[in-house]
């Protein structure tokens, strides 16, 4: 009798953990502008991912509130200080990539927008990042250094949703990273003075065993990869 109580047990076990993926596959939270390098990602590991895609701030903070992962990805570093001071993540931060801002515009430029100066505009539909996030920190850096006071119609969560409204023409301009407008097909404006605006996407393990992701991205193969996509290598 305890014989078949204990088999029943297992297959009951065996069966939960099936369910639940069996462990097999891993937890990588990232930023919203590595969205489109998810699944080659996983390709190239011949793996199956659960990746949380959100802006770095809202990533940290679904840490503390106690969310299970495996790998954090920021988009700054301040935001990944955030984690370590909070003994989020369990190992040194590595720098795998880096990004820069540029000025997207919509589609057909239906604000005519031609220059820096041209986000003063309040006849026109901008926006930029929540100050919270990475993209809203390195725009609010480049309106403080340029002397530009950006008329923001709007502050997104994170730089996919500012970008994905400058595409669908819901805004005129924003300043959004390299790697999103070319992934969306956007027209930028070329201003040297905003290619000194750049920041550093880090990796961190947080359960303390080294993560196949940040060795797959920091190796040839995922180099390759990143700058494919418009990142630029540390």
């Amino acid at each position: 009798m305890r014989a078949r109580v204990a088999m029943w047990f297992a297959i009951i076990a065996t069966l939960l953990f099936t369910a639940c993926g069996g462990g097999s596959s891993r937890v990588a939270m990232a930023p919203s502008s590595m969205t489109t390098l998810t699944d080659e990602i996983d390709d190239a590991l011949s793996s199956d991912t659960e990746w949380v895609i959100a802006g770095s701030a809202r990533l940290v903070g679904q840490l503390a509130d106690g969310a299970s992962a495996d790998v954090l990805i920021t988009a700054d570093r301040e935001t990944m200080q955030s984690a370590i001071d909070q003994s989020l993540v369990a190992d040194e931060p590595i720098v795998i990539a880096g990004n820069r801002l540029v000025l997207a515009i919509a589609p057909g430029n239906p604000g005519e927008v031609e220059r820096l100066e041209d986000l003063t505009s309040a006849d026109l539909l901008l926006g930029v990042c929540a100050s919270e996030v990475p993209c809203g920190r390195l725009a609010a850096e480049a309106q403080a250094t340029l002397g530009i006071d950006i008329a923001a119609d709007t502050e997104e969560p994170n730089v996919r949703s500012l970008a994905l409204k400058i595409t669908n023409g819901e805004l005129d301009a924003g300043l959004i990273y390299a790697t999103d407008a070319a992934d969306l097909g956007l027209a930028t404006i070329d201003d040297s003075r905003l290619e000194g605006f750049v920041t550093e996407y880090l990796a961190a393990s947080v359960r303390g065993e080294p993560s196949d992701i940040t060795m797959f991205l920091t190796s040839d193969p995922g180099r390759r990869l990143l700058a494919d996509r418009g990142f630029t290598l540390p």
